[in-house]
Formats: C-alpha cells, sequence, structure tokens
C-alpha cells in the first residue's frame, strides 16, 4: 500500500483509490481553523526520512493487513508476508505471499521490470529505464500496480508526504516488540496515518497504519515490520528475474489487482 511518491501519492490524497499489490480517523477541520501541527512529530518523521536516505542498500520483512471490502459492505482482512531488497538508485527485487495462497516476486534491474505471479505460473514484463522511485510513480499512475510497502522505500519519505499533512501529534513513546518507539499521528489529504518510529540512533518504522477516509468503508492498511538491514552488499544477480522455462507470458499488470479467494 502506498501514501509517498512525487505524484502518486497527490493521487491517492485527491480520493482515488490506493492499489494493492501484493500498502484514527481524525476530525475534519473547518475552513476557518488551521490543523494543529506538532513540529516535534514533524522532526521526527523527517529525522527516518533522513537516515533511511543515505542508505544505498537495504532490506526489510514485514507482515501486512489490508481490508478488502466486499459487495455487501463486509471487511476482509488480507495479510501478506513481505520480503523486499534494495540497491540504490535502480535495484530491487520483492516478494508477496498472501495468507489465500496468491505469491508474486517483483525484479527491478535499471532497465527492465519483471512481474513473476508464482500461483498462477504467469510472468509480465516492462521495459523502463530510470530510478527505483521513478518506477515506483510511473507503474502506479500507469498501471495501478503498488509495490508492497511502497511508501517506506522511496528516497525521500518526508518529502513525499509533507505537502499534504494537515495536521501532526506526538502521541508519546511506545513499545513494540520490546522497542522504544515514537508513535506519531497525521491527518493528511484524505487519509489519517500513523507511524511508529525507533526511538534510538537507528530511527527505522517498526508499524505503519492508514485509514482512508475518503474511501467507501474507510478501509485500513497496517504493517508490522518484522527486521530492518540497512548497508551491506547485495549480489547483483539477485536483483536479475529467475523464472522457469514455460512460465506463461501476459500483459504487464494482468492479475495484479487480485481479490481474496473466499469471494
Amino acid at each position: 500500500m502506498k501514501l509517498s511518491g512525487k505524484s502518486a501519492f497527490k493521487k491517492l490524497f485527491t480520493g482515488c483509490a490506493a492499489a494493492a499489490f501484493l500498502s484514527v480517523s481524525g476530525m475534519v477541520a473547518t475552513a476557518a481553523e488551521d490543523p494543529p501541527k506538532d513540529e516535534k512529530a514533524l522532526a521526527i518523521l523527517q529525522s527516518m526520512s533522513d537516515y533511511m536516505k543515505n542508505a544505498k542498500t537495504l532490506s526489510l520483512s514485514a507482515n501486512t493487513f489490508f481490508d478488502h471490502v466486499r459487495k455487501s459492505g463486509i471487511k476482509i482482512k488480507v495479510g501478506r508476508k513481505v520480503d523486499v531488497q534494495m540497491k540504490r538508485p535502480n535495484h530491487f527485487v520483492a516478494e508477496a505471499v498472501s495468507d489465500d495462497g496468491q505469491a508474486h516476486t517483483m525484479w527491478f534491474d535499471g532497465a527492465k521490470l519483471t512481474v513473476w505471479s508464482r500461483h498462477a505460473n504467469e510472468v509480465s514484463t516492462l521495459e523502463f529505464k530510470g530510478t527505483t522511485d521513478q518506477v515506483m510513480d510511473h507503474v502506479s499512475e500507469k498501471h495501478g500496480v503498488v509495490m508492497p510497502i511502497a511508501d517506506m522505500l522511496y528516497n525521500d519519505i518526508a518529502g513525499g508526504l509533507k505537502d499534504t499533512i494537515m495536521s501532526s501529534e506526538y502521541i508519546g513513546l511506545r513499545t513494540v516488540n520490546g522497542v522504544d518507539c515514537h508513535h506519531l499521528s497525521f491527518e493528511s489529504t484524505g487519509a489519517d496515518w500513523q507511524i511508529w518510529i525507533r526511538a534510538d540512533s537507528t530511527p527505522l518504522p517498526c508499524r505503519f497504519a492508514i485509514n482512508f477516509v475518503t474511501l467507501d468503508d474507510e478501509p485500513q492498511f497496517f504493517a508490522q515490520f518484522n527486521s530492518w538491514s540497512i548497508g551491506g552488499e547485495p549480489i547483483d544477480a539477485m536483483f536479475s528475474a529467475a523464472v522457469p522455462e514455460g512460465t506463461k507470458k501476459v500483459e504487464f499488470g494482468s492479475g495484479l489487482k487480485s481479490k481474496p479467494a473466499s469471494e
């Protein structure tokens, strides 16, 4: 699920539905009011962004949950296990496995994006030369495909968020899996979101939650980060697609906007 990105972020927060690849409601201020902005919350968000921006390589493992809203209005939680490795400026590999058995692997090597839908034995490719930021924006805007945990992978996380923030609040110190974290809450144009950031010399996100208040039935997204690794020298070969022979080739984006098998 994705909040940020130079243009994709603005697209989402003007009321467009967020696409899921594998992504505390606030009071609306009146026109006469200026919603409060807690400078401490903004500063901590910026420190996280600066720390991650300086990382040439990173990897993460997370569990995510997103509300799939059925036609009946009932919300079904869709769970995914997500693993990402990135080498800036233009390489990544991401894997997402849903609790209904759907599994996708995505590779980007700076010139081509490959998506292998393992459960369906299908593969699609997109020729694209650019950075990781640019390819994530392109596939989101043109194809409705969002890379797992995209918000935490942009080169300038705070820069993509700051223009849409209406209010912010520092909630306080909270413990996440035994780690002290700064709990921050934000109200943005179209969504309310919260983030828990490590309160030490490695200000990485531990949790991330979004409430899409402008979408029907206000679906929610939640991510729990199990591990982060910053730095290191990943092997370049891991960013090259490794798809078995005989895999069916399909149009790029086909099958990625999937629904839970139970629907």
